[in-house]
């Protein structure tokens, strides 16, 4: 029957609202930042043109290549044109090189992204992509990693990230926006009632501000990491319900 509106763009639009929010905390203008991703399939499609709807320029990005077998990054300075690189990719997410090269995008190869100069990181693809060897390579300028794939940073790389001082936001805050837009489904259900793609969409801003809050606050209180911060949530909240329940 379609479902609900706004599903399509939940999780990579919820990636970007935690951003804005963290930069927020940090004092940073959006408009003011660079931004380089991982993936070119659902998630950071919608990841680009959110971020670049908030004035946001995205420099680079990195995606599966399935005539080569290999992995390329797409880079340039100026801001990538998404309407363009959309027209040029096939259903998997793989950018046409020929065509990005002869509209002047740089063609790297594909771990490059991680290395690019740029104030935010987004993985949005793959787990296991951050590991302990590449996450030494992260450009100096990034100050923000934001986790739009599910398990894109190994431990080791957790230790490197956190002695670089990169703040992180970890997978299961940043990329919820889609399970929670799927409980609005559920909710729109349960009602009988169809809700507009703007009042979903301004429904998950408020969720994910809300949780990324949450997390923070904990992490400031604690001086805790940030995937730490997050589990601390997690399992405060799961024994608060447990302990109503009378279970503990």
């Amino acid at each position: 029957m379609g479902g609900s509106l706004g599903r399509t763009e939940a999780t990579g639009y919820g990636v970007v609202y935690t951003i804005r929010e963290a930069l927020k905390r940090k004092g940073i203008d959006i408009k003011s930042t660079t931004l380089a991703i991982q993936g070119f399939g659902n998630v950071a499609q919608h990841v680009v043109e959110r971020f670049t709807g908030y004035g946001g320029r995205v420099v680079a990005v990195s995606c599966w290549d399935q005539k080569d077998k290999v992995s390329y990054t797409y880079c340039k300075k100026d801001g990538i044109d998404l309407q363009f690189l959309r027209s040029i990719t096939d259903k998997f997410g793989t950018i046409n090189a020929e065509q990005a090269t002869a509209a002047g995008y740089e063609k790297l190869h594909g771990d490059a992204w991680i290395e690019t100069e740029a104030d935010i990181l987004v993985p949005a693809a793959l787990e296991n992509q951050i590991n302990g060897e590449n996450a030494r390579k992260i450009h100096s300028r990034v100050k923000l990693l934001a986790e739009g794939a599910n398990g894109p940073t190994v431990p080791e790389a957790d230790e490197v990230i956190k002695q670089r001082g990169i703040y992180l936001v970890p997978d299961f805050l940043c990329n919820a926006g889609g399970v929670t837009c799927s409980y609005f489904e559920q909710v729109q259900n349960n009602m009988n009632y169809y809700w507009e793609k703007d009042e979903v969409l301004t429904k998950l801003d408020t969720k994910m501000t809300n949780a990324f809050h949450a997390v923070a606050d904990m992490a400031e209180k604690h001086n805790a990491y940030m995937r730490d911060a997050a589990y601390m949530i997690a399992i405060e909240r799961v024994a608060k319900s447990a302990q109503l329940r009378g279970l503990v």
